[in-house]
This record gives structure tokens, C-alpha cells and sequence, in this order.
């Protein structure tokens, strides 16, 4: 994470489902990044914020690029390829275009985190 880059809260909340793909063969950039998100996404603190977000892994061996495709509830899809986009812009991205349909909806955003005082 560089300098100007600040840690994002993940929420899964308003995104029905992940697919996301990669092929462990490949010694291009993009393979790190899809890993380093599915364990994002998975962490049970984030998966707490929607338990009802499916999340599936797909390991290929056909030399593929890899994939992040985000399928949100309303059934908008956006597809990311960590070859092209740094894994901090894509999870900007998905961050904040799930920030704005959760606000045209008026729900409040749910980062699965019990706040303590």
C-alpha cells in the first residue's frame, strides 16, 4: 500500500454475489490481487456485514486473466481485471459505487463491526 493510500472499511452489504478467477500458473500481476481479495471478503468480520453474499473461487489452468465480477442485489454487474486496475483502486471503486446504491436506497452501510465504547 503506498503512501496516499488509506485502508478501506469492506462491506458486503447490497452485493448478492463475487465471482472471482485466476490461474496460479500465471507469473503476471493480477493473481497476488485476487487472492489478497478473496481473503478481503472473507474475513468474518466482513462476511458478518451480508451472510448472504456468496462468494466462489474459481482456480483455473488455462493461462486466463484474472477476474473480480461483483453482482450487486439490484443486478447491476461490474467486472474488475487486477492486470489493469491496482487492487486499492478496484476496491475504491466497488467501495464506493456500493456506498451510492446503499444511499439511494437510504440504508445505512454496515461494515459488520461491533463498534465498543
Amino acid at each position: 500500500m503506498g503512501p496516499k493510500e488509506k485502508a478501506l472499511q469492506i462491506t458486503l452489504q447490497g452485493i448478492r454475489r463475487i465471482n472471482l478467477a485466476f490461474c496460479p500458473l500465471d507469473r503476471y500481476q493480477g493473481t497476488g490481487e485476487v487472492r489478497e481479495y478473496y481473503n478481503n471478503v472473507t474475513n468474518p468480520t466482513v462476511k458478518k456485514s451480508n451472510p448472504e453474499c456468496e462468494v466462489k473461487i474459481d482456480v483455473k489452468n488455462d493461462n486466463s486473466e484474472p477476474l473480480i465480477h461483483i453482482v450487486y442485489e439490484d443486478g447491476d454487474e461490474r467486472k474488475y481485471n487486477p492486470r489493469r486496475m491496482s487492487l486499492f483502486n478496484i476496491k475504491t471503486e466497488i467501495h464506493n459505487e456500493t456506498r451510492r446504491k446503499l444511499e439511494e436506497k437510504g440504508v445505512p452501510v454496515d461494515y459488520g463491526v461491533a463498534w465498543r465504547y
